[in-house]
């Protein structure tokens, strides 16, 4: 009996082995033949996005643009805004602290930095 048990316990042992290989491959020739379909169908899983992409120099002029039409946009009269809470005076009077508005001065730099 010894024998006999030795002889099924090397037959479970080697049908074990073979069927995990056995396995194995069916999921790699499954992967295998999948590609292979879709390189000889043609087809392709990746779509590229349906945007077109700008040539570099095209988007450049079309940035310029868009900070030409801003700087235009806006008003060529000084504003001014406040900055803040006001300052006291040993009077005690309050003098509201107000700033220059510098967008437009902003613009015209950012347009001279990137369009000149």
């Amino acid at each position: 009996m010894p024998i006999s048990m030795r002889c099924l316990v090397t037959g479970l042992l080697a049908l074990g082995c073979a069927s995990t290989a056995l396995a194995q491959r069916a999921a790699t020739e499954g992967a295998a033949s999948a590609i292979s379909d879709a390189v000889q169908g043609g087809t392709n899983p990746y779509r590229a996005p349906s945007a077109a992409t700008q040539d570099p120099e095209e988007a450049a002029r079309a940035k310029c643009e868009e900070l030409r039409e801003q700087y235009n946009a806006t008003s060529k009269k000084r504003s001014y805004h406040s900055s803040g809470p006001g300052t006291q005076t040993a009077q005690g009077r309050t003098i509201p602290k107000i700033e220059r508005d510098k967008t437009r001065k902003q613009l015209q730099q950012a347009y001279r930095d990137n369009c000149t």
